[in-house]
């Protein structure tokens, strides 16, 4: 069926009265499941230099006498960016700390609000890392490392990146939670599905 213009009018489901936000969901959660297989990657990638780095510095400091001097600074600072990517990929997963005691004693629909306040509460623990990992950036970016010349930029740019990785998933845990406050399963505080 074709509207005024050639389109193909948009086709509703029965009983789905947002055929579009659906589709929109799932568009986001394939663009959320790259970035996450981006950050895994990026996490794996820092890890294996990391364990590179460390047996330089074992095998020049005990063999040749010598250790480079950023061979403690540059995992150090590398394990900084594992952390805080790490910390974001725990809110995707539902790996934070949660009250799950407490929830399973609320009935099925206080459980999911709490859930969606919870989440909330998340979102702005990363707000807050997305605006003062920003502040970070402006106020030292162009300070130096301190064996390395290399800015301090890269190393407070962590801060905001995880702040803004943790706004995307809990803006696809809220849109979840959202969507399923009318069903009668009761939702997870841990694990991938919450809602």
């Amino acid at each position: 069926m074709t509207s005024g213009g050639g389109r193909v009018a948009p086709h509703r489901i029965p009983g789905n009265p947002l055929p579009r936000a659906s589709t929109m969901l799932q568009t986001y959660e394939r663009f959320l499941d790259v970035v996450t297989t981006l950050v895994k990657w990026t996490m794996l990638a820092m890890a294996s230099v990391i364990f590179v780095i460390i047996c330089v510095a074992v095998f020049t400091r005990y063999i040749l006498n010598f250790v480079p001097s950023w061979s403690e600074e540059v995992p150090r600072y590398m394990l900084v960016w594992i952390t805080y990517l790490g910390a974001a990929l725990c809110v995707h997963y539902k790996e934070h700390i949660s009250l799950d005691v407490f929830f399973n004693f609320l009935p099925i629909r206080a459980r999911r609000v709490g859930m969606l306040i919870l989440d909330l509460m998340i979102g702005t623990v990363g707000a807050i890392m997305l605006v003062f990992g920003l502040g970070l950036l402006r106020q030292f970016g162009d300070d130096l490392m301190e064996s390395i010349p290399v800015t301090n930029f890269w190393l407070y740019l962590a801060l905001p990146i995880s702040g803004s990785l943790i706004i995307l998933y809990i803006i696809l845990q809220e849109w979840k939670g959202l969507r399923g406050l009318g069903s009668a399963q009761a939702p997870s505080s841990s694990g991938v599905s919450p809602y």
